[in-house]
């Protein structure tokens, strides 16, 4: 009865908004692509020649996706045989799936979860294994996969307190629902408590950790070091403040950061580079920092030309890391503010210990990994920011043992994506 509400409620939301949806579309240009493959119209989705099975991966947006590259990689070692559809649900997703996979893996954007719309999809893709990563657990695709017997695999599963409790409310949908995955991968312990607890069955959930982690060194970065340096202008020695995935309300703070640190001796040449989340957001911080008259410029103008600004506002995908490898200082955004942080390894990779505020629930785990050898820094807000980067630019060398820890702890992670893709296997072959 549940399941059936949620379809009736979502195709009379669908006939209802559909007009109203397409005025949208036609005067904001947003959507337009790939809106065929949203109802399930894919097109040509032929099997490369030479594959004789078809894996098809699910990435909400930009993190997921990039997930899914990660584990492509390791799939296509222990699978040659097999080829990939990538599906994700966001333009920003679909941009970074074609830049990282380029002609290798088809990408597309996923169906709406309606009966029909999903059911036409898996018919034209014909996969002969569907991962869900993360926690995409859409019900009219995973009951439709299930019913046309379709294995499911869930790989880096993660579920907070909030979810599990929304969850538990409609424990007997979830478990019908977690049934129909042949096994199910998590990164905590605690994750597969709360798996085990809305009906998963035991046998069948596995610890593997977090295979975000697991970062290819020679592609993270699009670009050289000495690239991005020679992009900023960055003298020897000069200090480096880099904000990354920063959210609305974070760039405001972090501004005030970065002008106080300014004021200090041995911190008057700093640099701030700051890269919002979702690029879609550049005009808005654009107007906040026109507000408070304040230069800046475009990474972009600054790849063609000599930097003449202070700060640096980050309008490409792909070169985060890359910023984050010539950084001095790393904070993480989406922690000021209510939105569970990012993925701060990515910047200890390379050896950079990582400032981050108190909202980390989505990346507890990194969080207390960094913490416990004194590689990340959690702060209570803007002041404490400040404050902290203030004594380590003081204290040189407990910074660089923080830096070294860092980089120790990062490294230790590394192997859960070859762990997951040997679970893929394992279903496979059964």
């Amino acid at each position: 009865m549940l399941y059936g509400l949620y379809q009736f409620l979502g195709w009379l939301t669908l006939i209802a908004g559909l007009p109203f949806f397409l005025l949208y579309i036609l005067f904001s240009g947003r959507y337009r692509e790939g809106l065929g493959q949203r109802f399930g119209f894919l097109g040509t989705l032929e099997q490369k020649p030479g594959h004789t099975m078809t894996i098809w991966l699910h990435g909400a947006s930009v993190g997921e996706v990039l997930l899914a590259g990660i584990l492509m990689k390791e799939l296509a070692v222990i699978l040659p045989e097999a080829d990939f559809v990538l599906s994700t649900m966001t333009e920003q997703g679909m941009e970074v799936a074609r830049k990282q996979a380029g002609e290798k893996v088809r990408c597309i954007y996923a169906p709406l979860d309606l009966v029909g719309i999903v059911g036409r999809a898996i018919r034209k893709i014909k996969p002969s294994l569907y991962v869900c990563l993360e926690t995409e657990l859409w019900p009219a695709f995973l009951l439709e996969a299930k019913r046309s017997g379709l294995r499911l695999v869930l790989l880096n599963g993660r579920l907070s307190e909030i979810s599990f409790q929304r969850y538990r409310l409609v424990k007997g949908f979830m478990k019908k629902i977690l049934s129909g995955f042949s096994m199910i991968s998590v990164i905590q312990p605690i994750d597969a408590k709360r798996y085990k607890s809305l009906g998963a069955e035991p046998e069948k959930v596995r610890v593997l950790g977090n295979a975000k982690y697991d970062q290819d060194m020679e592609g993270l970065a699009s670009e050289s070091e000495e690239q991005y340096r020679s992009w900023l202008n960055l003298r020897q020695g000069q200090p480096l403040f880099v904000a990354g995935s920063t959210h609305t309300g974070e760039e405001e703070m972090l501004l005030g950061v970065f002008l106080n640190l300014k004021k200090t001796s041995g911190l008057q040449d700093l640099i701030w580079v700051i890269a919002p989340r979702h690029l879609q957001r550049l005009t808005e911080v654009e107007g906040m920092l026109k507000q408070k008259q304040v230069p800046y410029e475009r990474l972009s103008e600054v790849k063609g030309s000599e930097r003449r600004t202070d700060i640096i506002l980050v309008d490409s995908i792909g070169d985060l890391a890359g910023l984050y490898s010539v950084a001095s200082y790393v904070f993480c955004g989406g922690s000021l503010v209510e939105r569970g942080g990012h993925n701060i390894m990515e910047a200890a990779i390379f050896g950079k210990p990582v400032f981050y505020g108190p909202s980390m629930k989505d990346f507890s785990d990194a969080a207390e990994l960094l913490e416990s050898v004194g590689g990340g820094f959690p702060v209570s807000g803007p002041e404490a920011l400040t404050e902290s980067i203030l004594y380590y630019a003081d204290h040189p060398e407990e910074y660089d043992e923080a830096s070294r820890r860092a980089l120790e702890i990062a490294a230790t992670q590394q192997g859960a994506a070859r762990k997951q893709a040997l679970l893929v296997k394992e279903v496979l072959n059964h």
